[in-house]
């Protein structure tokens, strides 16, 4: 998995921001590989304005801002609408392949607290 990867918020993780996610799961390299267990956790993404599936071929991803979609989509130009595919059953991310995905509301009061050091005057 690579390290931009790993550094966003995981399945089990909160983020730092509320809102809508989309949390995946039970991840693998390529759709047919047989799992021991249930695969690793992938990122949790957002947040999001709203998501769409269409036809159980591709989810639409439509951010609530730039900075968060480039987050997740580095090489996006700006844009806050992206598509994820659906390959034999799992949700492709990252150059992974993931058999389950949840959408969830994270409120305020669940998030991660961002520390910020203050100078002292």
């Amino acid at each position: 998995m690579s390290n931009a990867i790993r550094e966003l918020p995981g399945w089990g993780e909160m983020p730092s921001k509320p809102g809508l996610y989309l949390s995946l799961n039970h991840g693998r390299e390529f759709p047919q590989q047989i799992l021991k267990m249930q695969g690793f956790a992938g990122p949790k993404i957002g947040p999001l304005s709203y998501m769409k599936t269409r036809y159980a071929q591709r989810v639409t991803l439509g951010f609530q801002n730039q900075r968060d979609a480039a987050r997740y989509f580095p090489d996006a130009k700006g844009q806050k609408v992206h598509f994820l595919a659906i390959l034999e059953g799992t949700l492709v991310f990252g150059d992974k392949c993931y058999g389950d995905w949840d959408v969830c509301y994270i409120p305020a009061e669940f998030c991660k607290t961002v520390k910020r050091s203050v100078k002292a005057q």
